[in-house]
């Protein structure tokens, strides 16, 4: 008997098999390709995030103003008073947030209120002159105004990050004899020439020239 052309049951088996292997093959490698540029795409999501932030920052911190700020309990203080984790500074509003240069408060630092969500936050108050004393307005008082501050609700951040960690650290101009990293700038009568801020392990440090020092060529610290 002549056989007819065609593919025999075990021929038919053999070939589905082989096809289902080679599309779990295609689908898997479909799957892993997916899930790196996902991977790709976020991480370039939290760089440009990181980028982003460090730039803000830095040209906030370049303009930070040295003013002698009177007030009623003490001697004047430099407008410009920091911690290893909190820094209080006078410096021009950003052009994206208002149409005027007048300088207004600021306030950085780690919000740990919720310990299991720490987060960075940069909070902003006007800045109130007094000419002379007035009834009806009472004279600056530093320590309110950081009390205002570290109030959460009382002031609305301009901007929030979570975040592992922060820290501040400042570097005494060069005419002073060997200059170390300090933790605090508090009651001096000049900016520090540098600025650094660690967001976290996982931030590259910033580290930023106050505009009196721009210009000055720096060794590395």
């Amino acid at each position: 008997m002549k056989r007819q052309p065609g593919f025999t049951l075990l021929e038919l088996v053999v070939s589905l098999t082989l096809m289902t292997l080679l599309s779990g093959l295609m689908f898997g490698g479909f799957r892993l390709a997916g899930r790196a540029w996902e991977t790709v795409g976020e991480r370039n999501a939290g760089n440009s995030e990181q980028i982003q932030l460090q730039l803000f920052l830095r040209n906030l911190l370049e303009q930070a103003e040295a003013r002698e700020v009177h007030h009623h309990r003490q001697t004047p203080l430099l407008s410009f008073q920091g911690t290893e984790h909190s820094l209080v500074f006078l410096a021009p509003q950003p052009r994206r947030l208002s149409t005027t240069a007048e300088p207004v408060w600021f306030y950085l630092a780690l919000d740990s209120s919720d310990p299991d969500h720490p987060v960075l936050s940069l909070k902003s108050q006007p800045l109130v002159f007094e000419t002379e004393p007035q009834e009806h307005t009472p004279p600056f008082d530093w320590y309110q105004l950081l009390d205002d501050f570290r109030q959460p609700d009382l002031i609305l951040p301009l901007l929030e990050l979570e975040i592992t960690s922060f820290n501040l650290h400042y570097l005494p101009a060069e005419e002073q004899n060997m200059p170390t990293w300090q933790p605090e700038w508090l009651e001096q009568d000049q900016m520090p020439a540098l600025i650094r801020l660690k967001l976290g392990p996982d931030w590259p440090p910033l580290v930023v020239a106050s505009r009196r020092h721009r210009y000055e060529i720096k060794d590395e610290y």
